[in-house]
């Protein structure tokens, strides 16, 4: 697949446009319709106290695959992805259908879902089956026209509905995009959209275990989060696995074009694996898999990586490796692991040495949103420490032992965010970035020498685990 083309899928799926010509005028379709009374049940359950009933639930299913299907219909209809052939202006009261927008279904969608979060008041455990079972609907709604509609343009917008709809955190998505991203046949496209959607279903949380870091469904069915890490990981690793059409399915056979839509594509893939919570993990037939190690790679630049990791990626490692805890977790058990700290605090250094490099070297570079990046990196940061703690409670996220915080990450913390990042989002009055701001680079690059002369130095991840060395060799030829 050429770069021409897999960007103008990409554009043409965000704006809702198409590649192909709608109906002629007068033969399209009639519009979709909602179904009211679907509707006012699927408003009842969002909004009862004590969620969905026993009794109930197999009437609640009904309503909400009728719910669901109008949005698929509207994804369908010409209306929303037709290129219009000329200009005119519409009849008043003339009904738009489109994705984006206020009316969009992004925006309508959005008004029915819910999403857990750490400290809020809702939603509670109560309204977990609603999350789920209206999840559910949705997925088999959509999956159904990425699997089985004949215009490829439906199949990506109804991808990148669904990457959106998996904010929610129901557990009926993981099968979907596991087997969507492991899929050798997927449009690249949609693969994309569905590692969009992988990073929010990991980032959503269990309204079920709010006071735990889990993912959703990892406490009852930790195989659906299991299968999911693996092929993100797997993707990462080998980014062929991400991206159709390579020559001979190597990156390394890969012309220009094509390394650059590898690129992106991987980097969404580092992104929704950098949404996983802990270091390791364990796949549906028992496997080890350890996302630390390979965001490790992407920090550090391993030479055999292809195309080589830029800031963007190393920024995004970054992040990922301190949103990861170093325990083990069963169920609601947590074990602390005998994680190295300095050899994570090596990578992220290294890491954020690649991200920082050419924004210190010219304040008004515009390769990256520095002040995002730098405010994310931040909070990353900051967030990293708690961490350590395995007792820590994420609905009190200043209430952690300090005391368990690795000396040269308190430090890390205290010393990078004033002379690193914050000189990153200081402008000046004009709005411009403030070029008396200085990016101490410098002092990263001797904090990373120190880490890596230190007497007892340790390049494993995990003791006694190999294969999370961080000692890589030559690029192989």
């Amino acid at each position: 697949m050429t770069l021409a083309r897999c960007i103008s899928w990409t554009l043409l799926a965000g704006a809702g446009f198409a590649l192909f010509a709608g109906p002629a005028a007068g033969q399209a379709p009639p519009l979709p319709r909602k179904d009211n009374s679907a509707v006012e049940k699927v408003v009842g359950y969002r909004d009862a106290l004590k969620g969905i009933p026993a009794d109930g639930l197999n009437e609640a299913k009904e309503n909400f695959a009728k719910f669901a299907k109008y949005y698929a219909d509207v994804v369908a209809h010409p209306s929303v992805y037709k290129t219009p052939q000329e200009f005119k202006l519409d009849a008043p009261g003339t009904l738009h259908l489109s994705i984006d927008g206020p009316n969009g279904i992004l925006q309508d969608i959005a008004r029915f879902t819910l999403e857990a979060a750490p400290g809020a008041s809702r939603p509670t455990p109560e309204h977990a089956v609603y999350i789920r079972e209206l999840g559910a609907a949705l997925d088999a709604a959509f999956k159904e026209l990425i699997e089985k509609h004949p215009d490829p343009i439906v199949r990506v917008n109804a991808a990148r509905v669904l990457s959106v709809v998996c904010r929610s955190g129901s557990s009926a998505h993981y099968p979907t995009l596991t087997g969507l991203i492991a899929n050798a046949n997927t449009r690249t496209e949609i693969k994309y959209y569905a590692l969009q959607g992988a990073a929010n279903l990991l980032a959503a949380y269990d309204a079920d275990w709010i006071k735990t870091r889990n993912h959703v469904a990892q406490t009852e069915e930790p195989n659906l989060v299991g299968e999911l890490v693996k092929v993100l990981d797997a993707g990462v690793n080998d980014p062929a696995r991400l991206v159709a059409g390579l020559p001979e399915n190597k990156v390394t056979k890969a012309t220009e074009e094509q390394l650059a839509v590898v690129a992106l594509v991987r980097r969404q893939g580092i992104k929704a694996l950098a949404q996983f919570r802990y270091v390791s993990s364990t796949d549906g037939s028992g496997q080890v898999i350890y996302p630390v190690h390979t965001l490790a790679r992407i920090a550090l630049s391993d030479p055999a990586l292809v195309p080589a990791p830029g800031p963007a990626d190393a920024a995004e490692a970054v992040i990922g490796i301190c949103n990861m805890a170093p325990v083990q977790v069963k169920g609601v058990r947590v074990t602390p692991l005998k994680y190295n700290a300095d050899a994570a605090l090596e990578a992220v250094t290294a890491g954020l040495i690649t991200f920082a490099s050419p924004r210190a070297a010219d304040a008004f570079d515009r390769r990256l949103p520095w002040r995002t990046y730098s405010l994310r990196i931040a909070i990353a940061v900051r967030n990293w420490r708690p961490l350590f703690d395995p007792d820590f409670d994420v609905t009190k996220p200043s209430a952690f032992d300090a005391g368990r915080v690795p000396a040269a990450v308190e430090d890390f913390y205290k010393d990078t965010i004033p002379k690193v990042l914050a000189p990153m989002d200081r402008v000046d009055n004009s709005g411009k970035p403030d070029i008396g701001a200085k990016v101490d680079i410098e002092g990263l690059r001797s904090r990373l020498t120190a880490l890596r002369a230190n007497p007892k130095r340790s390049t494993t991840l995990l003791a006694g685990v190999a294969a999370t060395s961080i000692e890589f060799g030559p690029a192989p030829k």
